[in-house]
C-alpha cells in the first residue's frame, strides 16, 4: 500500500511540470495562430512555423540559463573568507579562507522547476514547428 502511494507522489512533480509546459506551449501556439497571418502574401510578417521555431529556441536557452542559475563567488563569500582568515590567524583549529572559497566556488542557485518548464516548453515548440502543416 505504501509503495503505491510513494509512486504516485513521485510521479506528481514530473506530471505537473509536463502539464504546465503543455499548457504554456498551447497558449503560445494559439497566440501565434491568432496574431501571425498564415497567408503567403504577408511578406513583412514572420510565418507561424518560423515564429514557433524561434520561440522554441528562445525558451530552450532561457530554460537552460534558469536551470543552471547563478553561482560563483560573491561579496558574502568574500567577507566570509576574510572572517575565516582572521579566525585562522587566531586559532589553528578554524577553517581557512581556502576552504571557504573552495566551497563557494560554484554553488548553483537556479530556479530548477521554472527552468525545466521552459526547457520542456521549448522542446515542445520545436517539435510543433517541425510538424508539417
Amino acid at each position: 500500500m505504501k509503495l503505491d502511494k510513494m509512486n504516485k507522489e513521485i510521479l506528481k512533480v514530473p506530471a505537473s511540470l509536463i502539464v504546465v509546459s503543455l499548457i504554456l506551449s498551447c497558449a503560445i501556439y494559439i497566440m501565434n495562430v491568432w496574431f501571425l497571418p498564415s497567408t503567403p502574401l504577408a511578406k513583412f510578417f514572420v510565418r507561424q512555423t518560423d515564429a514557433l521555431f524561434i520561440e522554441g529556441l528562445l525558451f530552450l536557452i532561457a530554460g537552460i540559463t534558469f536551470f543552471i542559475g547563478s553561482g560563483g563567488l560573491s561579496r558574502a563569500s568574500q567577507s566570509a573568507a576574510l572572517l575565516a582568515s582572521a579566525a585562522k590567524g587566531i586559532s589553528d583549529d578554524a577553517i581557512g579562507p581556502s576552504e571557504i572559497l573552495k566551497r563557494d566556488a560554484w554553488k548553483p542557485r537556479g530556479f530548477t522547476r521554472f527552468g525545466l518548464i521552459l526547457i520542456m516548453t521549448g522542446i515542445i515548440l520545436l517539435i510543433i514547428s517541425f510538424i508539417p502543416t
